[in-house]
């Protein structure tokens, strides 16, 4: 669950935003960021997976989370898409 908007430390999320949100859509509902930090944020954190996956490939242990991590990497960049077409409305 994301945290409160008052209890939301901007920066941390930006930096790490698997910890703070439980969902891509988590973060694109977050009144605490702009449209622009969301896209970065949602940017991040699709970075974040793609190195998870890439180490798997590699031969590094995922402890079996690559379908996973697949679902979320589709979702983030719904997400995306979502907050692009928005900006373009706006």
């Amino acid at each position: 669950m994301a945290p409160e908007i008052q209890n939301l430390d901007r920066n941390a999320a930006k930096l790490d935003p698997e910890s703070y949100f439980a969902s891509p859509q988590d973060v694109a509902d977050e009144h605490g960021l702009t449209r622009g930090e969301k896209l970065a944020t949602l940017e991040r954190w699709a970075s974040q997976v793609d190195r998870r996956l890439a180490s798997g490939s590699e031969g590094m242990p995922t402890q079996g989370t690559e379908a996973a991590d697949g679902e979320l990497l589709r979702q983030i960049e719904l997400v995306k898409l979502q907050l692009e077409d928005q900006g373009e409305d706006e």
